[in-house]
């Protein structure tokens, strides 16, 4: 049988539904990232420190997908485009705080202002 542009109502509903499913086990996964952190970049480890600047592209790369897709216009669900923008600001905010050298004069500053 056909589809008939009546169903599209359900169609929408079930790719919605796939769709929250996807940002879960997204967000899941970008969760669990935090607490692989606590046990492997306390310590310097070099190969430890490659696999999470990967694993955080890779995050940041669907975490920017799925904005893009959440982000329109038309899309119904805005708490779930809010929490999918959150998660992206968060994976990139590791992003800097784990893979950015910090300068000289920016610990100084940031020690200065945390003992004074």
């Amino acid at each position: 049988m056909p589809l008939q542009v009546g169903q599209l109502g359900n169609f929408e509903a079930r790719m919605l539904r796939g769709f929250r499913a996807s940002v879960e086990d997204w967000d899941e996964v970008c969760s669990a990232l935090g607490r692989w952190e606590a046990e492997h970049l306390t310590t310097e480890d070099p190969a430890a420190t490659e696999q999470h600047l990967s694993w955080l592209k890779e995050l940041l790369s669907w975490g920017r997908l799925l904005q893009h897709a959440t982000e329109q216009a038309e899309f119904p669900d805005k708490a779930l485009a809010a929490r999918v923008a959150a998660r992206v600001r968060h994976l990139r905010d590791k992003l800097a705080l784990w893979h950015t050298a910090m300068t000289a004069e920016e610990e100084d500053r940031i020690l200065r202002t945390a003992f004074e």
